[in-house]
């Protein structure tokens, strides 16, 4: 590692992997990341939005965050959202060091739930990404102008 980059990302002929959602790139094969960072986002999307038992070979992989979306009501969900994220991770990709969990309940669907992660890899820990992730369920349509549903 030099200057806090993975020394593979250098490279501008190597790729780290596939980019989803799955699509075909210029070059007539699947649209590739070239980063481990740009991969590392990748993984943890996949991970957040699996539910628990839909990955065939793999029934554990995932996390119960759509459940944990309609407990009832008087339960802390931000914290229970934080612990599922938090152990799923830890599990699956223990080498994706969690900055921050920022929740945010829309204003519109109480069943739609905003997640932005601030994450760091642990072999390259001066750099690092944010995702956001919306969970739930929206089915609503938007009002005329309308584009945001927070």
């Amino acid at each position: 590692m030099s200057d806090g980059i993975v020394e593979n990302d250098l490279d501008p002929d190597a790729y780290v992997g596939i980019r989803y959602p799955l699509s075909i790139g210029a070059t007539g094969v699947f649209n590739r990341t070239k980063t481990a960072l740009e991969q590392s986002k990748s993984n943890i999307k996949h991970l957040l939005l699996t539910t628990k038992g839909e990955r065939l070979g793999n029934p554990t992989f995932g996390t119960n965050l759509r459940g944990v979306l309609f407990e009832p009501e008087g339960t802390d969900l931000e914290a229970n959202i934080e612990e599922e994220i938090r152990s799923s991770m830890s599990e699956f990709l223990p080498f994706i060091n969690i900055e921050k969990i920022e929740i945010k309940f829309s204003d519109r669907n109480q069943t739609l739930v905003r997640v932005n992660l601030k994450f760091a890899l642990d072999i390259d820990s001066t750099s690092s990404t944010d995702l956001s992730l919306d969970l739930g369920n929206y089915s609503g349509e938007l009002a005329t102008g309308e584009t945001e549903i927070f």
